[in-house]
């Protein structure tokens, strides 16, 4: 080779050197081909080395485990002289794969020049936009948008298949299409829309966004959602390339125009309710109120906003802690949220409401969404209270009732019990409400009233009676009545009321025990009656007889002998008329302290050594009308009974005292009637008396004494006195440690009556010569009553009955005195002839007689002082004494009335 030559081809190397792609020149020689020369840019691309590509050729870079169909048109490209150009995956140095673009030249009929350039970064691109062109065709298949391409300089438009499913028609139909705006799917009667998009066009503005409608292929109108955009412009930003597409949101549209026919009939029917809805987005924090729940919170005409934090600002700030607390505790535990509370207004007012809702959770169970309702309930809180003191007071008067009151439901569980019902069985309603009946009386009493209610129950009404013992262990008697209660003909529950009828009891016993006194003292007070009769006609006639036996001392003797038997018999009837309250008493004003202390003397010297007797006087006690006589022998016999009580001796305490008795006193001392009381007290400590002697204690001819120490009429005496008295005999005693017995007598107001000194005695018997009439239904009596009167001078009338004294008193004007029993046949007593007389004549003188005081009037009478009495049997010296006294003037009766 010349060096002209050698030369040329260092030109040549350097030259393909300097170029940036990888160049090979390639000979063939019939159907062989080599490399004769290839370029630096070559070897780097390879990884080979010079001297290994000119040896091993292009088949070095062929990769044997691919499509060698490349190589293949290659080589025959070369061999042919033709121009080629493919891309080829080669493999170069370290068997690393490459894509590269190949392509032929022939230079010569010898030499073919080969170009090998780098497309790794091409290659990489293009699939990256083929896989983004998939996606977005697959995106676009799938949310079944239509696209067009507009191509501005060549004023082409493109279009994919699914305007096929949106419009109806085949793409090739809108090429068809004349107007732009047609072919671009803009509305053209839209003008709004046609700016819109103008604008964009032109930049001014970002992109292009529209909703409008679209008539179909068979000309229904469908609602589209246009998006447009300007992806290519020039420099002078022209637009030269445009893409749009349109995607079909007619059922979204029909959804909405449901969504909002519903919202708006939603928001009718919450209008008409008078709850306020809401609805809280955990996951956003947004909250939805209602209009109603911003009417009841006051907030319906400012902005509210829709946010949590907006309703805690008007909760109650008392209330806001545990309204907070309520809803945590429904997320968290989810327990149920329905809680009352308190909202301040923008006013200020406090509107009391009720907040409900209900957590909706995810898979999870976290909390994601918060809906319920406000209620305004103040009406209702104002109806509680109202309520609530209506309950206060009628449980007041419940509770002010002397009454058991109870209300079960048909479980017999209770649901109310008053405090008296709740004070007998130790109970509180907090911790008896809900409980049933035997668990709260226990088995005992529920065995006994459980059939009642059970009955009731069934609907029955009854009612029935009881023994029970409180809870401290006092026994009561109850009657009850089992009510069953209905509403609208269902049964729903009973009452039960109760009454404590042990006091009751207690007077059905006591008045039972009064008419059997009643009723001895009626027997023995008619026996009696009759005893003095026969005793008056007896004793008047004896005295007669001692009058008339002075000069035979034998015979006075015998005669006065049979009158002191005689005068002991009307000491006896006056016990048992005593008994009886039959007696004729004489009341007098009494100062018991001068009394008492008068015969202290004689009540010590009637007891034995041993026992000791105190007397603890009152001051200022009360003055009191009653018999003195009787209320001394009264005392008397009390303090013996208390000496036989004590044969080992003790002591007895006589006490006065004043003493009030209220309506309402408890405990109840059985027949004392309310009022102001001068007070005997006679206490002994003795050996007492059982309960059933107590019963007994009353009775005439019941004693506890040996035969022949007692008659069993001491005690009957003194209560029969203290009852005709208009007082009251209450008796305590405990075995082994005593006996107290009270007598009450009705406080006067009245001064006490000044003792008249005893006068001496006559010898002779006063004597008169006035006229009096005798009235008698007992012959006998009235025939020994004349003859006494007769004896002493008098002119007698006699009458048997009360119409024959008128009869008599009319036809004697000169009568002067009527001596009269009390109780005559004919039904006229005696105080009402008495009173038919003094009406005909005003100053007749009048001196009644009985052997017991049955009659009221005559009662009356003694106890306004208006009339003389002289009780039966009555001696001889007596009825003198009073009829003389009468006749002159000088009544001996100085009571004073009370």
């Amino acid at each position: 080779m010349s060096v002209a030559d050698r030369t040329s081809v260092i030109d040549a190397s350097v030259a393909l050197d300097a170029v940036v792609h990888g160049i090979a020149i390639a000979t063939r020689n019939g159907g062989q081909v080599g490399l004769s020369q290839v370029n630096d840019a070559f070897c780097r691309l390879t990884g080979y080395g010079r001297d290994e590509i000119l040896h091993g050729g292009l088949q070095l870079l062929a990769d044997r485990s691919s499509d060698t169909s490349i190589y293949q048109h290659l080589r025959d490209a070369i061999v042919a002289g033709e121009d080629f150009t493919a891309e080829w995956l080669i493999r170069s140095q370290g068997d690393r794969m490459l894509w590269t673009r190949v392509s032929t030249r022939a230079a010569d009929s010898k030499q073919v020049v080969i170009t090998l350039e780098d497309i790794t970064d091409y290659k990489r691109a293009r699939e990256s936009l083929r896989a983004t062109e998939a996606r977005l065709e697959l995106a676009m298949e799938a949310s079944e948008l239509s696209m067009w391409d507009w191509n501005v300089e060549q004023d082409q438009v493109s279009y994919n298949d699914q305007w096929r499913i949106s419009l109806g028609l085949d793409p090739s139909e809108l090429l068809k299409r004349e107007e732009l705006s047609d072919r671009l799917m803009l509305p053209a009667d839209d003008h709004s829309v046609l700016e819109k998009f103008e604008r964009h066009f032109h930049g001014g503005a970002p992109y292009f966004q529209s909703e409008y409608r679209l008539t179909t292929h068979d000309g229904t109108q469908k609602w589209f959602l246009a998006h447009a955009k300007v992806v290519r412009r020039d420099a002078a930003g022209k637009a030269l390339r445009v893409i749009g597409v349109l995607q079909d949101i007619s059922r979204s549209k029909q959804d909405q125009r449901t969504a909002h026919e519903v919202e708006q009939r939603w928001e009718r029917a919450i209008r008409g309710t008078l709850d306020g809805l809401y609805e809280w987005d955990l996951l956003t924090g947004h909250v939805w109120y209602a209009s109603r729940f911003r009417d009841i919170i006051g907030c319906a005409d400012v902005n509210f906003a829709n946010t949590f934090q907006a309703f805690q600002n008007v909760l109650h700030a008392e209330d806001r802690v545990a309204v907070l607390s309520k809803i945590r505790a429904h997320l968290e535990n989810q327990s149920r949220l329905d809680t009352r509370c308190r909202v301040v207004t923008r006013k200020g007012n406090i509107v009391w409401c009720r907040l409900r809702g209900e957590a909706e959770r995810d898979a999870s169970g976290r909390p994601t969404r918060l809906a319920g309702s406000l209620s305004d309930i103040s009406a209702q809180i104002d109806a509680e209270k109202a309520l609530s003191r209506s309950q206060d007071f009628y449980g007041t008067v419940l509770d002010s009732l002397p009454l058991f009151v109870a209300y079960a439901d048909r479980d017999e569980r209770i649901l109310y019990a008053n405090r008296i019902f709740q004070q007998f069985f130790a109970t509180p309603l907090a911790d008896s409400r809900g409980r049933v009946i035997k668990d709260v009386i226990g088995d005992r009493r529920y065995g006994a009233i459980g059939p009642y209610v059970r009955e009731a129950l069934q609907g029955k009404t009854l009612e029935g009676q009881g023994r029970y013992r409180d809870a401290n262990g006092k026994q009561v008697d109850l009657e009850a009545a089992f009510i069953p209660h209905f509403d609208d003909g269902e049964l729903l529950g009973c009452f039960v009321a109760a009454r404590d009828i042990t006091e009751k009891r207690l007077l059905e016993a006591e008045l039972r025990q009064s008419q059997k006194m009643e009723a001895v003292g009626r027997l023995t007070g008619g026996i009696a009656h009759d005893f003095n009769n026969l005793l008056s006609v007896i004793v008047g006639n004896m005295q007669l007889l001692t009058r008339s036996l002075h000069q035979t001392p034998r015979l006075l003797r015998q005669a006065e002998t049979a009158l002191n038997a005689a005068m002991r018999g009307g000491e006896l009837i006056k016990r048992l008329l005593a008994f009886a309250r039959q007696q004729v008493l004489e009341p007098k004003i009494v100062d018991l302290n001068a009394l008492i202390g008068g015969m202290y003397e004689l009540l010590r010297r009637s007891l034995t050594g041993d026992i000791e007797i105190h007397s603890q006087l009152g001051t200022d006690t009360w003055f009191t009308r009653a018999d003195p006589g009787q209320l001394e022998n009264a005392v008397l016999n009390l303090v013996i009974n208390a000496r036989d009580a004590m044969p080992s001796g003790g002591a007895i305490t006589i006490a006065t005292r004043n003493v009030i008795i209220g309506a309402d006193r408890q405990p109840r001392e059985d027949g004392l009637t309310p009022g102001e009381y001068a007070l005997v007290e006679v206490a002994d400590t003795g050996a007492g008396m059982s309960a059933e002697t107590l019963k007994r204690v009353f009775e005439p001819f019941f004693t506890t004494k040996e035969v022949g120490k007692g008659s069993g009429l001491g005690l009957s005496m003194v209560y029969g006195f203290v009852k005709q008295s208009g007082g009251h005999v209450h008796i305590i005693s405990v075995p082994q440690q005593g006996t107290t017995v009270r007598l009450y007598f009705p406080r006067s107001q009245a001064g006490a009556d000044e003792t008249r000194p005893e006068g001496t005695e006559q010898a002779d018997l006063p004597r008169g010569h006035e006229t009096i009439l005798v009235v008698e239904d007992n012959a006998e009596v009235r025939g020994t009553t004349v003859e006494i009167l007769t004896s002493l001078g008098y002119r007698v009338h006699e009458a048997a009955n009360g119409h024959q004294a008128l009869e008599r008193f009319m036809r004697h004007p000169d009568i002067a005195l009527v001596f009269t029993d009390i109780m005559l046949p004919g039904g006229l007593l005696g105080p009402q002839l008495v009173e038919k007389l003094t009406e005909r004549r005003a100053e007749l003188k009048v001196l009644l007689t009985s052997g017991f005081s049955d009659s009221s009037l005559m009662h009356r009478s003694l106890l306004d002082g208006s009339v003389e009495l002289l009780p039966k049997p009555y001696q001889l010296e007596e009825l003198a004494r009073r009829v003389r006294a009468l006749l002159d003037g000088k009544e001996e009766n100085k009571r004073v009335p009370a």
